[in-house]
């Protein structure tokens, strides 16, 4: 059972619960003003020394000139064969352009597990969306409700989108800003033809070729990693043919040419030269032989242990405790590279190598078994940290999950780790080798961060390969505990997204769950999925069946103990009374679940300041606004900083003033109540921008609202 919704519209409350008048109700305050407007800049750092590409860059230049003149977002495609700096190209570019984009820039890796594992346009513009502030409760659940919304939220200013590693054309229509003055710019090794055979709004790319270095360019690049006291001559052209015109291969001999126990390019020109039978296209893998083989034994036992990673780009703290000491040296040897703070990344064929190295290395394995166990105790820590919500796996349960506690100093810094690892995560839950139970127990551990994130599609397919896992698991008996606890994480992701085809599939697996919980006599899963289910008939409009499905979740808890699940199903039934226009039972429902929340040994002081709103909104639908102002002022004072929560509690506030004979005083709650939602960006505005309009038309409305 989860928290409440901070979701206000949709109910009729009454009844008589708390009384009084807090002179506070009626405070402006700082919190009242509304949050900076973000300005996303979600650019990864580009690579340091970089040359030439002037051409491009001008090229670039020129189309970003000309974009005010359009009446759609421009489209470019920068392609080019692996290993050519396509990603070092665009992030240079665009890290000195920012300033051009007041809308923000934006950034995706589109192909983060490499070309079989193409990141969803759905998974894309939840993230887009999250960073632009819009409340994750808000999110529209299709793909296309999705796309909408992005580009109604970047309308107002000219933006750039980057979406690095793009392997299909489908993967990019619905990733357009809404501003027509803005660009989107792609990487790919591929020509994208299908933009050709099924052109969209007449957004057709233009194309750029990313061309390989010149030798002048790469001797610029090599000395800018090498040093510039690197000689010339003819050791260092045959270096620079072998580098093929790649930067990457550039860099990665750079660094082993600098390297005072490599005998410089002399030395690396001379093993070159002996393997001058391979073929021309071999060269490059055979320069990442030598850059390896001059590691030291450690160092090259740690960028084989990478190889094991099913993406290419992790935490420092993951290297770290996979093979200490050996970021530094991998480094130093051009064999790795910053992605932002505090996390690193291979170059994709670099990458590729330390697979194949990996693949012959008996160690592996355990390799393998030990990412499994890092990103399953991270996740659990992070969840440990969000969420005091009942989990089934043995992670979470004493006394090992005391380990996990101290791993995350607060909710803030579980949240922006697990946020910068969530398609890892994936990664991790499509890898072949990890156990059903270890994906179940995976699953329940993201369950906080993607609700608190809103990454819907990512938890629906982590979700989703957890229940098969589960069924193949315990498929001879017919169910168990883990098949049941599967069933109800996806349907609580699935309802959480809440499209009405979510919803419908979302009943399907809370049955599923209430049936497996029932047969093994689990009466906290049976309890949570009659409560899904319940808040799927709220949802649906048929509120008497919520109230039947909440007291059959009151009724499956039995003797357990568990008043925080109680609390929540009081709160529930509250809507759902007042949904039913049974005023004074919701009321009841609401008192009960306010001294659930506060008596708990560490008070829930969130949910009891939702739980007051509601109530405040009850009294004010009944016709009992005085009534109301206690409750909100409390539910105020708790609701501290710009959010949703506060939003709509002002919101009320201006409901109350009015009904109480002070239309000027509610005016200006709900000229402050929108300007908080605008901040916020939501959809919410609208109620008060309607509010707003009716009292200007009707001078004297506070007097007769109730």
């Amino acid at each position: 059972m989860e928290s409440v919704s901070s979701n206000i519209s949709g109910g009729t409350f009454n009844g008589p619960v708390f009384l009084g008048r807090d002179p506070k109700m009626f405070q402006h305050g700082p919190m009242d003003r509304p949050a900076p407007e973000p300005v996303p800049r979600m650019l990864p750092f580009g690579p340091d020394g970089f040359v030439d590409r002037e051409a491009t860059r001008a090229r670039l230049d020129e189309l970003l000139a000309g974009r005010e003149a359009r009446r759609a977002p421009l489209l470019v495609l920068l392609h080019g064969t692996l290993g050519v700096g396509k990603t070092g190209l665009v992030l240079h570019w665009a890290q000195q352009r920012t300033e051009e984009f007041p809308g923000g820039v934006f950034y995706a890796d589109m192909s983060p597990q490499g070309l079989a594992g193409g990141a969803e346009a759905a998974a894309v513009l939840e993230s887009f969306i999250g960073v632009l502030g819009t409340p994750r409760a808000e999110l529209p659940g299709t793909v296309d409700g999705l796309a909408g919304r992005f580009r109604s939220l970047t309308a107002g200013r000219p933006s750039l989108v980057v979406l690095d590693g793009v392997v299909s054309a489908s993967q990019v229509r619905q990733l357009f800003p809404g501003h027509p003055a803005s660009m989107v710019v792609l990487t790919s090794r591929f020509r994208l033809g299908a933009f050709e055979r099924d052109e969209q709004d007449g957004r057709l790319p233009v194309r750029l070729v990313v061309p390989e270095l010149d030798e002048e360019a790469c001797a610029e690049l090599f000395r800018a990693v090498a040093g510039e006291d690197v000689p010339g001559g003819e050791a260092l052209r045959t270096v620079l043919r072998a580098s093929a015109g790649l930067p990457y291969v550039v860099r990665i001999a750079a660094a082993r040419a600098a390297d005072p126990m490599f005998d410089g390019v002399e030395g690396l020109a001379a093993r070159i030269a002996r393997e001058n039978v391979l073929e021309a296209l071999d060269m490059p893998r055979r320069l990442f032989d030598l850059a390896y083989e001059a590691l030291d034994p450690e160092v090259r036992r740690g960028f084989r242990l990478l190889g094991a990673h099913p993406t290419p780009e992790f935490a420092d703290a993951f290297l770290d405790e996979l093979a200490p000491g050996v970021r530094g040296p991998l480094y130093a040897a051009g064999l790795l590279e910053r992605s932002e703070p505090g996390r690193s990344r291979l170059n994709g064929v670099l990458h590729g190598h330390a697979q194949i190295l990996a693949a012959a290395d008996p160690e592996s394995r355990g390799a393998l078994e030990r990412v499994i166990d890092w990103y399953l105790r991270r996740a659990g820590a992070a969840e440990l940290r969000l969420s005091s919500r009942w989990r089934a796996g043995p992670l979470f349960a004493e006394p090992g999950s005391e380990a996990l506690a101290g791993v995350f100093a607060d909710r803030a810094q579980a949240l922006r780790a697990l946020e910068a690892d969530r398609n890892n995560l994936v990664a991790v839950a499509e890898l072949r080798e990890i156990e059903p139970a270890r994906l179940c127990q995976l699953a329940e551990a993201v369950h906080a961060m993607f609700l608190d994130r809103g990454h819907h599609t990512l938890w629906i397919r982590i979700a989703r390969l957890a229940l098969d896992a589960a069924g193949r698991a315990e498929g001879a008996d017919g169910g168990g505990l883990m098949l049941a606890r599967m069933h109800f994480e996806l349907a609580f992701a699935l309802n959480d997204r809440g499209s009405a085809e979510d919803l419908e599939e979302a009943l399907l697996h809370y049955g599923a769950a209430r049936e497996s919980a029932r047969r093994i006599g689990h009466g906290r899963t049976e309890s949570s999925a009659l409560e899904g289910l319940g808040r799927i008939a709220t949802a649906q409009g048929h509120p008497q069946t919520a109230l039947e499905l909440y007291q059959q979740a009151l009724g499956a808890l039995g003797g357990l103990e568990h008043p925080r699940g109680r609390a929540l199903l009081e709160y529930h039934q509250g809507n759902a009374a007042s949904a039913a226009g049974l005023h004074e039972r919701a009321v009841a429902h609401l008192g009960q679940a306010l001294h659930g929340f506060l008596a708990l040994p560490a008070p829930d002081t969130g949910n009891a300041a939702k739980t007051r709103l509601r109530y405040a909104m009850a009294r004010l639908a009944a016709g009992r606004p005085q009534e109301a102002v206690e409750p909100l002022a409390l539910a105020l004072e708790a609701f501290a900083g710009p959010s949703l929560n506060r939003a709509d509690a002002v919101l009320v506030r201006g409901d109350v003033r009015g009904a109480l004979g002070d239309p000027e005083a509610a005016r200006a709650d709900w000229e402050a109540a929108l300007e908080l939602y605008g901040s916020l960006r939501s959809i919410r505005a609208e109620e008060a921008r309607i509010r707003l309009a009716g009292s200007a038309a009707s001078p004297g409305r506070g007097e007769a609202q109730g």
